[in-house]
């Protein structure tokens, strides 16, 4: 299973074959403590909040959501754009994406509503064609070059690493994709305090 989004089409070439997950970390019930017991972590200034967040509505093709500071998912019909400004300094860098679920009790400064079968697709725009406050679902940003990733079950109090590949293809731009449900309605306050929650590129070098 792999959630698909942006990066093979968002940062170029990756290491996992579409579909794959590449991990999953499940919480035990040991982990208890808030911070030890998170799901993923990020190493500071080695990674990418989203520049920049907003949705999409197939049922109102024309209104313009502007920029927000949550994920919003409707069976079919409202979806969220992610976009990630990606240095030119790290062209040399590895990217990968990353969706951190924490569990509600392990959120202090962010919250989530989510129900449904937790079905997650993740398409890829173009590098350098990214959202802004005009963006709709009629002028979304251009297709990427790759096809949609197939479905990923996403649910809390898990991390998934949802691609790896080479940062240069989006260096010195913005890369962005589209993650949308048809199963599921999910609301999230994206956040990194405590248990980081939502999507995050992360740097990495061999």
């Amino acid at each position: 299973m792999k959630v698909a989004t942006l990066l093979a089409a968002i940062v170029g070439v990756a290491s996992a074959a579409p579909g794959q997950l590449v991990s999953k970390r499940a919480l035990t019930p040991q982990d208890i403590n808030p911070r030890t017991g998170c799901p993923g972590y990020l190493t500071p200034g080695e990674f990418e909040f989203p520049h920049y967040i907003t949705q999409i509505s197939k049922s109102q093709p024309d209104k313009a959501f502007g920029p927000q500071y949550f994920g919003v998912f409707t069976p079919n019909d409202v979806s969220s754009i992610f976009s990630f400004d990606i240095p030119a300094s790290r062209a040399g860098a590895n990217c990968t994406l990353e969706f951190f679920f924490p569990t509600q009790s392990q959120l202090k400064t962010s919250s989530y509503t989510y129900s449904g079968a937790g079905s997650f697709f993740f398409t890829g725009y173009n590098p350098g064609s990214c959202p802004n406050a005009e963006t709709t679902y009629n002028n979304q940003p251009k297709p990427g070059p790759f096809p949609p990733f197939p479905p990923v079950h996403m649910e809390p109090g898990n991390a998934y690493t949802i691609d790896i590949g080479p940062c240069w293809v989006g260096a010195g731009t913005c890369v962005a994709g589209l993650t949308s449900t048809n199963d599921t309605n999910f609301s999230f306050f994206q956040d990194y305090d405590e248990c980081p929650i939502g999507i995050y590129t992360g740097y990495s070098y061999l």
